[in-house]
């Protein structure tokens, strides 16, 4: 697997030779091996990729992401052959028990809660009253309790004016890295021969991504950490390519270190075995011991 993310921010013309993509533009010709990419993210409209690298990078695994021209990703390759099981594993998803997808609900979304609290507690916010909602959560949250410590906590994080609504810089870098991480979940599902679609908890007929969305859940706070990182600065390509480095942080995972994109293989991984019966629970994502 590889490690590179390669971001294309200008005119220019991507094509294969020799197991290297090949970036050509007005003044100069880069290449670089496939074996070090794990990531294309073409963010802009002016850049031409070939058919030929196209098949190459799926039959690499390697992911490509697509820019609109205001530089937000809108569009991905998913390759049709990237396990021999899919068929198998999907028979497998459909016939998931309702049991162990409100339990695997359960633990992603108090985890996610969890990591939200150790984010206020980590910038000196208060997390009393969050953490008796946590407490207060019941079987499959059934209450919500996701949806009020959601609102508490970016209030406190970002400002008490702030909702995810607010149309500024903050919403727009939020909702630029958990693309990001979106996109990451797909790959991993797809390549671990599950469909996108058929989630756990999202059930939107409009979201081609429910089950991403579900698992992705407890990864959300590292992009919100750097996002308050950053929050006062203008939302442009330095910002969008640290909201993207993300993915690179070093973090704990079931007592290793894990770049972050290989903690999300491995956390896939596990929440499938555990839907599948083939285990009785997953490792918590702890965002208070980043390496």
């Amino acid at each position: 697997m590889g490690w590179r993310t390669v971001y294309i921010a200008s005119k220019s013309k991507l094509s294969y030779k020799s197991n290297h993509l090949l970036i050509q533009t007005n003044t100069d010709t880069k290449q670089m091996s496939l074996n070090q990419i794990d990531c294309v993210m073409i963010g802009t409209t002016q850049a031409v990729i070939t058919g030929y690298l196209v098949a190459k990078l799926i039959e690499k695994d390697i992911k490509v992401v697509f820019c609109s021209e205001n530089h937000n990703p809108v569009a991905e390759l998913c390759g049709y052959n990237s396990n021999n099981n899919r068929n198998k594993n999907i028979d497998m998803q459909i016939s998931w028990s309702l049991p162990a997808k409100e339990q695997l609900w359960m633990d992603i979304v108090s985890n996610k809660m969890q990591n939200q609290i150790d984010v206020l507690a980590q910038n000196k916010k208060q997390t009393d009253d969050l953490e008796e909602e946590l407490n207060n959560v019941v079987e499959n949250d059934q209450s919500n309790r996701e949806a009020v410590i959601a609102r508490m906590y970016f209030q406190r994080l970002f400002g008490e004016d702030y909702t995810r609504g607010s149309d500024n810089n903050i919403t727009a870098m939020l909702n630029y890295g958990y693309t990001i991480l979106l996109s990451t979940m797909n790959q991993e599902i797809v390549a671990q021969g599950y469909l996108t679609q058929l989630g756990i908890h999202h059930h939107s007929l409009l979201n081609d991504f429910n089950l991403s969305s579900d698992l992705m859940e407890p990864f959300r706070q590292f992009i919100d950490l750097k996002v308050l990182e950053k929050k006062d600065y203008e939302f442009n390509e330095y910002v969008k390519f640290e909201l993207i480095d993300v993915l690179n942080k070093e973090i704990k995972y079931a007592g290793k270190t894990y770049h972050l994109r290989n903690a999300i293989s491995k956390h896939v991984h596990d929440c499938l075995e555990v839907l599948n019966g083939e285990r009785e629970s997953i490792h918590s994502v702890v965002i208070s011991n980043e390496v």
